[in-house]
């Protein structure tokens, strides 16, 4: 496997994983072959899936289209932090996914390829980075398959998200090169790449903080050469943006990026169902490998690890990916998407714990053991490919949605998903769970700024429609939408467009403004 990183000198601490046998015999072997094989398969099925959605140009997810947005306004020249309005309403993230996105939109056009390459470059650097991880800890290549594999069958348990254009997989890929990095990093100026490195996975989504930190504290302590740089350059980037950022627009980064999203509320039933049903109920056979193979690898050692080990390494920084996609989980509206980093910390265990177990006598014993372990997790993870790849009805669909739209009087919104307005031509408005947000967050700036500009949203004449997906969502308009408008009896479109994941919603109900729909009922 060629390495994804460069580390100039070398060699790592003294306590690295013992490697396996280098020549076991021929039934291991095809033991070997069979698992390698195995762990293959998931990354081959993503390809298939990733590639067949690519250039699909409807959402994949709800809110994938104000994604597009987002870069759109980049391309434009626009700031993506200012006060919230009707218009616009920022997300909760900071910039550099949709400064990458919109870099390569200058190549492909806007629309949702960018994002997506983006996003499927991203997720392939995950997987070569935790493969080349276990690989050079181990020396055993299968050993790297088997994380790398493990991480690409948790696609559909993950939400199918790996290739959406959303932040997640850039920001993951950036964190795992971090872990990577700091492993094997030497010196002040290995700590100055690896707080780098750190800040532009923060930079991408804030979450790179909780999965980085305590890995970054552990290095401070275990090798204060490369510890203490990483974690002052961290700080002094993330404050020199905070700075400029805030600066350049009105202080509405820091509401956007952190203030909004601390002041949200949380999801009390989650404190206790990521461990039972995100983690334990979806890889309980990874879980059982790994407490076994850890108490065995413990046992076999006869003594604790030393402070600068591998495994202490390891275990702190999957603490920190596991902990991090725990308190992402916690927050209100937080999807499957958010598990991706514990799931790639379970994985990257899961390669070193196979690792370690095949070394010595018992590795005959326990490789059969551990491939049906493996196999069984494999087989809980199947899901069908068909179901993840959109449809010629889908597209068909799609196609008549934004005829449709095309053929209103005068700007229309469309408010889940506004890039499906601008497609049509008929303006440009903020995202539904953008507005969401900011109303129930309790940092008060910006709900005062939003309510003010939706209360009078409607009451120009230049918005001739709106679609909603459903009543549901009729309170954002409060009584300006029942008063100057009509809800028709037929929806939108004969056939819906709903996305492949996440919520499953489409445009659906259609408002017109009494005088026009007057005047389609008299035509």
């Amino acid at each position: 496997m060629t390495p994804v990183l460069a580390v100039r000198s070398t060699a790592p601490p003294r306590t690295a994983l013992p490697p396996a046998s280098p020549i076991p015999p021929r039934s291991s072997l095809l033991v070997s072959v069979l698992v390698g094989l195995a762990l293959a398969a998931p990354i081959a099925a993503y390809l298939w899936v990733a590639l067949h959605r690519v250039g699909y140009p409807f959402e994949l997810d709800w809110m994938e289209g104000g994604s597009v947005e987002l870069a759109a306004r980049v391309v434009a020249g626009h700031s993506l932090y200012t006060a919230p309005s009707v218009a616009f309403v920022g997300w909760t993230y900071p910039p550099l996914y949709y400064w990458i996105a919109a870099a390569v939109a200058k190549v492909t056009g806007l629309g949702f390829l960018p994002l997506r390459v983006v996003s499927l470059g991203a997720s392939l650097v995950s997987m070569a980075t935790l493969g080349w991880m276990v690989t050079r800890e181990t020396g055993n290549q299968i050993a790297g398959l088997v994380a790398a594999g493990l991480f690409a069958a948790t696609f559909r348990i993950a939400g199918a998200w790996f290739d959406v254009g959303r932040v997640d997989s850039l920001f993951l890929a950036l964190t795992l090169l971090a872990v990577a990095w700091g492993r094997w990093a030497n010196g002040v100026r290995g700590g100055i790449v690896l707080g780098m490195l750190a800040f532009l996975a923060f930079f991408t989504k804030q979450t790179a903080l909780l999965a980085l930190v305590p890995l970054l504290v552990y290095l401070t302590v275990s090798r204060p050469r490369v510890g203490i740089p990483a974690l002052l350059t961290l700080l002094a980037l993330v404050v020199a943006s905070t700075a400029v950022l805030n600066a350049s627009t009105d202080g509405w980064y820091g509401y956007y990026v952190f203030s909004e999203l601390v002041h949200q509320p949380v999801a009390r039933p989650l404190w206790v169902g990521f461990w039972t049903d995100d983690i334990l109920h979806r890889q309980w056979p990874l879980v059982a490998l790994l407490v076994a193979g850890g108490a065995t690898l413990a046992w076999r050692a006869g003594k604790r690890p030393g402070f600068r080990s591998a495994p202490v390494y390891y275990a702190t920084a999957a603490a920190g990916l596991i902990g991090s996609a725990w308190v992402s989980r916690l927050h209100t509206g937080g999807y499957a998407n958010v598990l991706m980093p514990a799931y790639a910390a379970i994985a990257l265990l899961a390669g070193l714990t196979y690792a370690g177990l095949l070394h010595g006598r018992s590795g005959r014993i326990a490789r059969p053991l551990m491939a049906t372990a493996l196999l069984l997790q494999l087989g809980l993870l199947v899901y069908p490919l068909g179901a993840q790849i959109p449809t010629a009805a889908d597209r068909v669909a799609g196609t008549q949605l934004i005829a449709r739209l095309r053929a209103l009087p005068g700007p229309v919104i469309v408010l889940r998903h506004p890039w499906y307005s601008t497609v049509a031509g008929k303006g440009t408005f903020a995202q539904e769970e953008a507005i969401g947000d900011v109303l129930r967050s309790a940092a008060t700036r910006g709900a005062r700024a939003l309510r003010a500009s939706l209360a009078g949203a409607l009451n120009a004449d230049h918005v001739q429609a709106v679609v909603l997906d459903g009543t549901f969502d009729a309170h954002v308009f409060g009584a300006e939408l029942t008063r100057d408008f009509r809800l028709q009896p037929e929806p939108i479109t004969a056939t819906r467009l709903y996305p492949l994941t996440d919520v499953r919603t489409t445009p659906t109900l259609l408002y017109l403004r009494v005088r026009v729909a007057r005047a389609a009922h008299a035509g």
